[in-house]
């Protein structure tokens, strides 16, 4: 069930402008007009989902497809909540409907955790069950006091992990954005993995932190490696303005 992280901001593309340099997108985040992903990455296409008019067609397609990632259903519930607005009564209640289904779906899929939990308390059905709180509360990031009740559940779910040998790396890694989200940089600095594949997280974190100097060492250290990853390179034609 762990994933990828996805950029976030995406969900929030229509209340948000896109900045067409990285200076402008870097400004954005500190001002606070954009979130941190932003910083991390600049969308210049957009799913076919987004665009109008909506197709209501491909969107119960989706909706009926199963495992979904989260930035699927981050853009499912982008267009749902503006379509829900719709003038048409029978659109607009479609809408209303299918985000009822959506949110069934994590409640579904937490109180079946819980119940393995509370019979085996299984590591594994904890780490779950903290990404699937992870998700709603990313989900739920327009409604902040919604959002960090499930971050704070994310949270509890892996509680003392951090204190001993996280048994995956999947399960440190989810840690560590829960931790993020919570602010507590510090915590998440701790628990890093000591090598080069999370040099994106120490530069995510460093930039939260305001720590400008570190921001640019770690650029400098991705920029000089021949053997830096796909993702390491996006990062680095962003800040060169190859993808305006």
């Amino acid at each position: 069930m762990i994933r990828k992280d996805s950029y976030s901001y995406i969900h929030k593309l229509r209340a948000l402008y896109i900045p067409k340099t990285p200076s402008a997108a870097l400004q954005a985040t500190i001002d606070k007009i954009l979130p941190i992903e932003a910083f991390i990455y600049k969308s210049t296409a957009l799913n076919p989902i987004l665009k109008k008019p909506y197709s209501l067609d491909e969107i119960e397609w989706l909706l009926s497809k199963k495992n979904r990632d989260l930035e699927t259903n981050l853009i499912l519930k982008t267009v749902l909540s503006e379509i829900a607005r719709d003038e048409d009564k029978e659109v607009a209640l479609f809408a209303a409907e299918s985000l009822n289904a959506l949110e069934k779906e994590y409640n579904n899929r937490l109180t079946q955790l819980k119940e393995r939990i509370k019979e085996d308390n299984e590591t594994k059905d904890r780490a779950d069950a903290a990404e699937v709180y992870y998700q709603l509360a990313i989900l739920n990031k327009d409604e902040s006091t919604l959002s960090n009740f499930y971050m704070k559940e994310a949270y509890l779910m892996l509680g003392g992990l951090e204190n001993e040998d996280i048994a995956t790396d999947n399960n440190r890694l989810l840690l560590i954005r829960i931790l993020m989200h919570l602010k507590l940089y510090d915590q998440a600095e701790q628990i890093l993995p000591d090598h080069k594949e999370s040099r994106l997280l120490k530069l995510e974190i460093a930039f939260q932190k305001k720590e400008m100097k570190k921001v640019r060492q770690i650029l400098e250290n991705i920029c000089e490696d021949p053997e830096r990853s796909a993702e390491e390179g996006k990062i680095i034609s962003f800040w060169r303005g190859s993808h305006e």
